[in-house]
């Protein structure tokens, strides 16, 4: 059963004619009486009777064109929903952020998402990276943005890598030294020695966390040993230890809460570290995302270049 079909036969029942609904169909008489043929002998009944008095429907027919009515309608209704969407998107979008880029995305986002589409509502996850990695490869968040492991791809650990995102990296982070503890460095600059670096006390996310990897990995590769005298995962947590000045940490600047200026710590850039972490947009490659996901997917890259372009987004620079 074809839905063309079903519009010849209501048109056929509503003009009370086979000639009249072919001139207003644009299509040949014996063409719509072919198709009419081809759905009584699917259905395996007859639809319409004809008499002098012109074409009635018989109590299948009169069955078959309540229905129709309502198919038809309804496939008007989806196109208006459909075209309606694009023009203007409404829906409930669902995004993850790990919470030092939350702390610099979230307002400015959630203002361009309210203004540019208002029928738009956004829903944020804010949580450690791995975990937001699991919810978007499950489809149970439309997409996250996710911190890139470089050290994560390598033969031996090529099993933990995640085939079932798409990423589109956004921009580049650098991971600064953090600390109240005033350092003796020859410039001013604000440059430290991944050597000297190596001698404070640190306070870092654990282990399994990504940017925990990077770290160790770039102070292993140096030949070097951080002393991590504690292991948090709540970044509010490691800056008010690092600002009560209990301990040293390497993050991005936009891991802190406040403006720099604000802050008892000061960042210094760790030489020849290389210490630089991309941020990406992620999305399910099973899962198509709706048009507002799309809308939102869209917006993420531009806030974020408005950010660094205006410098609130410190220590970053775009890829795309």
């Amino acid at each position: 059963m074809e839905l063309r079909q079903l519009r010849y036969f209501v048109r056929i029942v509503e003009l009370n004619s086979f000639s009249k609904a072919a001139k207003d169909l644009f299509i040949a008489q014996p063409a719509l009486s072919n198709q009419i043929s081809n759905l009584e002998k699917e259905l395996n009944t007859q639809l319409l009777s004809r008499s002098v008095r012109g074409v009635a429907p018989t109590e299948a027919g009169k069955t078959l064109y309540a229905h129709a009515q309502a198919i038809i309608r309804q496939i008007e209704h989806l196109k208006h929903e459909v075209v309606n969407q694009s023009i203007n998107p409404r829906g409930v979008v669902s995004i993850g952020i790990p919470t030092s880029v939350s702390n610099v995305l979230a307002s400015s986002l959630i203002t361009a998402a309210r203004s540019t589409y208002p029928e738009i509502q956004l829903k944020i996850v804010e949580s450690l990276s791995g975990h937001l990695e699991e919810l978007v490869s499950t489809g149970r968040i439309e997409m996250s943005l996710l911190f890139d492991n470089p050290y994560k791809i390598s033969k031996q650990n090529e099993k933990n890598i995640n085939y079932n995102l798409i990423r589109i990296p956004i921009l580049e982070e650098e991971l600064y030294l953090q600390t109240t503890q005033i350092l003796t460095i020859k410039s001013q600059q604000k440059k430290i020695s991944m050597a000297k670096a190596a001698k404070l006390n640190f306070v870092l996310p654990g282990e399994s966390n990504s940017t925990r990897q990077l770290i160790d990995h770039a102070f292993k590769k140096a030949g070097l040993e951080l002393k991590v005298i504690t292991e948090l995962d709540s970044l509010s947590t490691i800056q008010s230890v690092v600002e009560d000045g209990l301990g040293a940490t390497i993050l991005s600047l936009s891991a802190f809460v406040g403006s720099l200026n604000s802050r008892k710590s000061t960042a210094y850039s760790i030489q020849d570290a290389n210490l630089k972490r991309t941020v990406s947009l992620c999305t399910s490659n099973t899962v198509t995302l709706s048009t507002a996901a799309q809308c939102i997917a869209s917006l993420v890259p531009k806030i974020a270049n408005q950010l660094v372009l205006s410098k609130k987004w410190a220590g970053s620079k775009m890829i795309i």
